[in-house]
């Protein structure tokens, strides 16, 4: 316990160290918090594994999505956004994906190989591409809230999307009745949720009697647990119901209390910064080819012009565009949740569909442009703050 408890230390304090000498030069301090994971992680001192600050990792970015839905989550209005929210979410999913899988079959990657990929690299991080337009402080435009309700449509997307995949690669064809089961637990997922709401008043009521201290505090964290908890459980990630939860929560009485600067306050001294660093210390790129570099390259570039022209479609201006295909860079946990499942996926005929070669390849990648999403967001943010300033 005591070498944790001092790991933690250490890497807290590289953190905030190394964010504050990013913060100094320009760059926003989740680069200094990735490159604190990094230095101690496998690459250089090895003082840290990943598994060590997994749990607290995983707790922040579920306090960073909750945060945003209690601040931004007005859920009527996204609603009313759908039509520009589908199309951006869709078109930045499906472009890079075939980018992937072009360079991965140029590059003598077998189709099944290929499709793998494109599903690892398509995937965007809405945990940090919330932060990353937060951070130039546009979450609340048309913009923002545009790719708030792109994150919680990814999600619904790429379980389906996934679940398409995975069936088809593990029994050879694809299997409907799955692809159907997994859409009626979303909505299931849904209407739990929505029958859970209306209870929340009631709920409410009863704690603002309690002389217990932090009865509020402890209400809205219990709250958020269990909501991302539930989202696990029907096949979504935690980090929808998180969002989901703070949205309902800002809504009702319990909002007139000081909980949410509390859960904040603690959410971005300690759990976040460990997310980031959480991703350094995830990266090993011993692996790495020429086909990772080229990969990510058109992946990247593919996702940019992808949320563009998916925002011209919809009469966005040319900053929000531009807002927008910055923020759609981002790569995280969920690509190495997805590049850890591929890895091991056994097809029809009972093997690896992935080699072990191509498996470390994959692995490699998916941390390059993690790593390269995050710093690359960064600068372009730095770039897009100052235009906007002349």
């Amino acid at each position: 316990m005591a070498e944790i408890i001092i790991g933690l230390v250490v890497l807290l304090v590289g953190a905030k160290l190394l964010g504050e000498l990013a913060e100094r030069i320009g760059l926003p301090s989740v680069i200094g918090y990735i490159f604190a994971g990094v230095i101690a992680g496998p690459m250089f001192l090895g003082i840290s594994t990943a598994d060590d600050v997994s749990a607290f990792a995983q707790l922040g970015i579920i306090l960073m999505l909750f945060v945003t839905g209690f601040e931004q989550g007005n859920i009527e209005e996204l609603l009313h956004n759908i039509k520009a929210i589908a199309s951006v979410s869709w078109i930045g999913y499906f472009v890079p994906y075939g980018a992937a899988m072009a360079v991965a079959l140029g590059f003598g990657f077998t189709m099944n190989q290929a499709l793998l990929l494109g599903m690892i690299m398509a995937a965007t991080d809405s945990g940090i591409t919330l932060k990353s337009i937060n951070s130039v402080g546009k979450l609340g435009t048309r913009a923002g809230k545009t790719m708030l309700g792109v994150t919680v449509m990814d999600g619904t997307t790429g379980l389906i999307i996934f679940t398409a995949i995975m069936t088809y690669l593990s029994v050879g064809h694809l299997d409907f009745f799955e692809l159907g089961s997994v859409v009626v637990s979303i909505i299931i997922f849904l209407l739990v949720f929505l029958l859970i709401q209306r209870f929340i008043p009631m709920l409410i009521d009863s704690i603002e009697h309690l002389t217990v201290e932090q009865a509020e505090f402890s209400f809205a964290f219990i709250f958020m647990i269990l909501v991302a908890w539930l989202a696990e459980v029907f096949g979504m990630h935690g980090i929808i119901g998180a969002f989901l939860a703070g949205a309902v929560l800002a809504r009702s009485p319990i909002a007139g209390t000081n909980f949410i600067e509390k859960i904040s306050s603690i959410s971005y001294a300690i759990f976040v910064p460990l997310f980031f660093v959480w991703t350094g210390l995830l990266l090993n790129l011993s692996s790495l080819e020429l086909v990772s570099f080229v990969v990510v390259g058109a992946v990247l570039i593919a996702n940019a012009l992808a949320a563009y022209f998916s925002g011209k479609l919809n009469h966005f201006s040319k900053d929000d565009c531009l807002l927008m295909s910055i923020s759609m860079l981002p790569r995280g946990d969920i690509n190495l949740i997805l590049v850890s499942i591929a890895t091991t996926m056994v097809g029809a005929s009972g093997s690896l569909i992935v080699t072990p070669k191509i498996g470390n390849l994959m692995f490699s990648t998916t941390m390059l442009i993690v790593l390269l999403g995050a710093i690359i967001t960064a600068i372009l943010l730095k770039i897009f703050i100052k235009k906007e300033g002349t």
